[in-house]
């Protein structure tokens, strides 16, 4: 779809997300609540094919601190905060959460890829404590412009420019600049240009 038709699309959709978005809003402005942006959030995820992406499409640009016109969310994949921030051009695959994470541009995520709010949710403790009364500690994690989240990767630490992280890896230190993160944990390597084959 063209841009200029996809940015009507989603003007238009805004007649239809707006009771869901509005309340949303004011909760979380007012009293901090994120309940009703996740009620909608994971009932618009439900919606199928090219009318689900621009109905969502339009929620988040209503919601959360940041997000522009062209992304493109799959089916079943949302923000679980509203405190996220998304660039231009971002894709993201079915089944995939993102929590507090600051989207770059021209990133795009796989399907069943979660990204977490850091990585000390329940803020840790001692050995025997129940988690439950430990306090909630969200960070922001960084993802990179022009950044490839592979298949069911788990992030919880930044991600730089033009990184690969490959399907099923588990970060949790971050990845320099156009780096290739493996593994679990992930590990970051640097892949060297290969040569071109001298001319015959």
């Amino acid at each position: 779809m063209r841009y200029e038709l996809k940015v009507a699309a989603v003007l238009m959709a805004h007649s239809v997300t707006w009771p869901l978005a509005l309340p949303a809003v004011f909760a979380y402005r007012s009293f901090g609540s994120e309940r009703f942006f996740d009620f909608s959030a994971k009932l618009l995820s439900l919606l199928p094919g090219r009318i689900g992406q621009l109905v969502r499409a339009s929620f988040y640009m209503q919601t959360l601190n940041d997000c522009h016109y062209d992304i493109a969310v799959g089916f079943g994949s949302f923000f679980s905060h509203p405190s996220a921030e998304v660039g231009r051009c971002v894709g993201i695959g079915s089944f995939s959460i993102i929590g507090t994470a600051k989207l770059g541009d021209d990133v795009m995520v796989a399907s069943r890829v979660s990204v977490l709010s850091g990585k000390y949710h329940h803020g840790g403790g001692r050995r025997g404590r129940r988690i439950r009364s430990n306090v909630l500690e969200l960070q922001t994690v960084h993802i990179g412009d022009g950044s490839w989240l592979g298949e069911g990767c788990l992030v919880m630490a930044d991600v730089g420019r033009h990184c690969i992280v490959s399907a099923g890896s588990v970060v949790t230190k971050a990845v320099p600049d156009e780096a290739t993160a493996i593994g679990n944990p992930a590990r970051s390597l640097r892949y060297a240009d290969k040569p071109e084959a001298a001319a015959m």
